[in-house]
């Protein structure tokens, strides 16, 4: 028997054992990641992939007021106008989701399933399911199915479409650990370690899944922390490890950064973004964007011009001109101003922006070449039971 046989025979045994789903040739791994955009074209190019990435965890944190809500309903918002039957769920643990304020956002809010409960079991027991043991055979079974076992199988009509969830806050969740104690009882770090088990569970599924999840998170200070930066998020070291994502948000300070309407009454800021982890793209990246508190993230042409003029997109005679639509405009505001009155033209220079970053050709190409790939293990077997 050949060295080449003797190692197919081997990995027959592996994937009988384990399952089709975990053996993957080079040529059958896809490096195209599906994206759900955040609506700032800025911080989608930040990212590198047009967005927060499918059958991943992002992690959206932040002090007080910093947009985390705010980004996370955009990217339903985004979601749900790219796939007109799909849904999304929201799950609200800290009972503070207003419809009116999400419809305003233009979110179509019959198709957002709201769960309102702030029990990190009943949360985490509802996406993923019970498990048992069986005592004589001692096989892992599903007790109870949860969210994302539906959302994989396809077949129950409330969740096949779901396509992003959406966690408001992580910071909330009440442990089994607390919901225990007596009252005033102090608890060494009881949400790291009810995540740093339960998201061993949930990171696989989500994959299977390819679910956008999102989870919100607040900002805390390391106290005695002398140097370097001493904000951290609750949640542990295990959360960090699970994110693929993980984008820090904060307002922009200073009178240019704060919007306001015809009567001078403050009505939006420019938010601040800094990727901290990302496991899709190149990390350490910011981006800034401009919100208003009740329609969300606004002046998106301004972005895709300052993207355009980075991208060599738009010419510019000078360090005080700029060439648009043939004319050639003195002072980055007028020639924002002309740039955003043709709302087609942004949205194809937006177009092609993204197939620069991300280079749409490129990864046409290796698609079809992964597709022509053949698995010959599989095909071994099929031969075998013809």
């Amino acid at each position: 028997m050949s060295k080449r046989i003797s190692a197919t025979e081997a990995e027959k045994e592996v994937l009988k054992f384990f399952g089709e789903d975990t053996i993957f040739f080079d040529g059958n791994i896809s490096t195209k990641y599906d994206a759900v955009s955040t609506g700032s074209p800025k911080l989608d190019e930040a990212i590198g992939i047009g967005g927060v990435p499918m059958g991943r965890i992002t992690q959206l944190a932040g002090k007080e007021s910093s947009g985390k809500t705010m980004l996370a309903l955009s990217c339903i918002k985004n979601y749900l106008n790219e796939n007109p039957d799909n849904t999304a769920l929201f799950i609200d643990a800290e009972y503070t989701y207003d419809p009116e304020w999400a419809k305003s956002q233009g979110i179509d809010i019959s198709r957002v399933m709201v769960i309102k409960t702030n029990d990190a079991k009943v949360i985490f027991q509802g996406l993923i399911g019970i498990t048992s043991v069986n005592s004589n055979t001692k096989k892992v079974s599903k007790k109870m199915k949860g969210i994302l076992d539906h959302v994989i199988e396809g077949v129950d009509p409330r969740f096949k479409n779901l396509g992003i969830i959406v966690l408001d806050s992580i910071a909330v969740l009440n442990t089994p650990l607390e919901i225990a104690a007596d009252i005033g009882k102090a608890n060494m770090a009881p949400i790291p370690r009810f995540l740093s088990t339960e998201l061993k569970k949930l990171t696989p599924v989500v994959a299977q899944a390819n679910v956008a999840f999102i989870g919100i998170n607040q900002v805390r200070v390391n106290l005695g922390q002398m140097f370097g930066d001493p904000t951290t998020s609750p949640g542990g070291k295990a959360l960090k490890h699970a994110c693929s994502l993980m984008i820090n948000m904060a307002p922009v300070f200073g009178a240019d950064s704060v919007i306001k309407n015809d009567s001078g009454e403050r009505v939006g800021h420019i938010v601040r973004a800094k990727i901290q982890k990302n496991k899709v793209g190149a990390p350490f990246r910011q981006a800034e964007y401009k919100v208003e508190y009740v329609k969300g993230i606004v002046n998106t042409e301004e972005e895709v011009f300052d993207l355009a003029v980075k991208y060599d997109l738009i010419e510019r005679p000078n360090s005080q001109s700029y060439i648009v639509d043939g004319d050639k405009i003195r002072g980055r505001d007028s020639a924002v101003k002309a740039f955003s009155s043709n709302p087609s033209a942004a949205a194809a220079y937006d177009q092609e922006i993204r197939d620069i970053y991300l280079g749409s050709e490129g990864v046409t190409t290796a698609n079809a070449k992964a597709e022509e790939v053949h698995n010959p293990l599989i095909e071994a077997i099929e031969q075998e039971t013809v």
